[in-house]
């Protein structure tokens, strides 16, 4: 979509060296879910008029579908061949590329989180009833394992067959397709976003106060990258090259793997959501007005 020069001031007047705007799309209702296939470029959007959008790496809409339900959350798989949704608190449903309804089933209590694996061949769901479940692309149940305190975050590692979780206060956890614990960690502090490199071998938490907390791959404590403001995004490449984070406070930064920062601004509105490409040359910015960005670098 054409931008009028105006509209990205926000992002010339930052500290470093600023992205160009490759492209905007507006959705038709506040953002509720953005996911990024790594594979293809493309970005997957649902807003809350039921509207989910397939959008290329170019900007251009490939596709569009209206769901009867809102969608509340939301997962994409690295070829974007499939994804997860989850409407009405406990449906999860699985769709294909062209956005068409595969298959759907009800889980026993509200969902907080989804994840799909890269290939798309898993998927999981953790409850608010602190109950996980996995499941195959044919909706036979794999697993079913219980945490210490219901897990808000989850995301499969594309290098090993695991399941990394966080809670949004507690722990940090991990375990394999099976549901057998791997490891768990205890987490002070409150997460706002979760991500994990491609290997698995760093996870990053957006911790409000605490900045970005980093642990690796076993849940040992790395460190913590402190920036100003209050840290409730964070996104990262798939090697440990460059993160992605926003504030509350309405910052955005774009900062290298030793944490130095490469760019920062003030944002327009409030960000819900934070995706980066597999190399890091540029990130996709959802805001919670249902206005969607794509940052360049490259």
């Amino acid at each position: 979509m054409p931008t009028p020069a105006s509209d990205d001031v926000w992002l010339r007047e930052g500290r470093g060296i600023a992205p160009k705007l490759k492209w905007r799309q507006m959705c038709d209702g506040n953002l509720v879910g953005l996911a990024l296939a790594r594979e293809t470029g493309e970005t997957f959007v649902a807003d809350s008029s039921g509207a989910i959008t397939r959008i290329d790496r170019a900007g251009k809409i490939l596709s569009m579908t209206r769901t009867r339900q809102p969608v509340q959350r939301m997962a994409w798989c690295d070829h974007g061949d499939a994804g997860v949704v989850v409407t009405n608190d406990n449906v999860i449903r699985r769709i294909d590329r062209s956005l068409k309804q595969i298959w759907e089933a009800e889980v026993p209590d509200a969902c907080l989180a989804v994840a799909i694996t890269p290939y798309g061949n898993q998927m999981a769901v953790s409850l608010a009833d602190a109950g996980v479940q996995i499941y195959n692309e044919r909706q036979k149940r794999l697993a079913h394992f219980e945490t210490v305190r219901p897990l808000s975050f989850l995301q499969f590692g594309a290098a090993q067959p695991v399941l990394f979780g966080a809670a949004d206060h507690g722990i940090l956890c991990c375990h394999n397709l099976a549901g057998a614990q791997l490891w768990q960690e205890k987490h002070f502090a409150n997460v706002g976003a979760f991500v994990i490199t491609g290997d698995g071998d760093l996870l990053y938490l957006a911790s409000f106060t605490h900045g970005i907390q980093t642990y690796d791959g076993d849940g040992g404590d790395v460190g913590s990258y402190v920036l100003e403001g209050t840290i409730n995004r964070v996104a990262a490449t798939f090697e440990p090259q460059r993160i992605v984070a926003s504030t509350i406070e309405r910052y955005l930064y774009w900062l290298d793997s030793d944490g130095e920062m490469l760019w920062a601004t003030g944002a327009p509105s409030d960000i819900h959501s934070l995706a980066c490409d597999p190399l890091g040359e540029w990130v996709i910015v959802g805001f919670a007005n249902g206005q969607v960005l794509r940052l360049d670098w490259s």
